[in-house]
């Protein structure tokens, strides 16, 4: 059975990648899968359940697979990496930044779904910021500003990869752009520890691995 919702996971993202959300249904994820509309229904029942297990995908990927540095070692390298990580990602899906939003405005139900996912990622965020005041590598006035600082950092999160593809860049060349951007955001807040490793950053010097 789980290997029956996988390969309708998989099957419903490449549609989606491919046409958009509002271009595909449960009846187009059926046919592709070759399953009736009633046994897809068995594993999830609407299409809103569909794109909320991918989106869960996701987000669980991330927390498996980029945000594992304990918070007692993170530093400024380690943030540069989550993001570049994250962003990596979230290129397998790419429908959830050109289409989430849409179905999210459609569907109450998705929308829930998307606040519960938002309070987790500022969360995120805020032990994050945390961790690298109480690690020395950015000052506590960094603090004071971690809203600003979020929503700074939510909208390159939501916007990149449509500014990657209107500047024609490869996906990698894009990932570690905003990626560096990202991190700059702290750049005005570094304390000297913080600020040599964000020159390092900005400089490509943790780049090399993906060469």
């Amino acid at each position: 059975m789980a290997d029956t919702r996988q390969r309708i996971l998989e099957v419903a993202l490449g549609l989606f990648n491919e046409q958009g959300l509002s271009r595909v249904g449960v009846r187009d994820v059926a046919r592709a899968t070759k399953m009736s509309p009633g046994n897809l229904a068995y594993h999830f029942a609407t299409f809103d359940d569909l794109v909320a297990a991918l989106v869960t995908e996701l987000h669980e990927h991330n927390l498996r697979g980029v945000f594992t540095v304990p918070m007692e070692r993170f530093t400024l390298v380690s943030l540069y990496s989550a993001a570049t990580g994250a962003m990596r990602s979230m290129l397998r899906y790419r429908f959830v930044l050109h289409s989430y939003v849409d179905a999210v405005r459609a569907s109450p139900r998705l929308l829930r779904f998307e606040a519960t996912l938002a309070k987790r990622r500022r969360q995120r965020h805020d032990e994050m910021l945390a961790a690298l005041v109480a690690n020395g590598f950015v000052g506590r006035a960094a603090l004071a500003r971690g809203d600003v600082l979020y929503e700074q950092s939510a909208l390159i999160s939501s916007g990149w990869l449509t500014a990657a593809a209107l500047r024609d860049w490869s996906d990698e060349r894009a990932v570690r752009h905003f990626a560096k951007l990202g991190c700059a955001l702290l750049q005005p807040h570094c304390t000297a520890r913080g600020s040599r490793q964000m020159r390092q950053i900005l400089a490509g010097a943790h780049d090399r691995e993906r060469a």
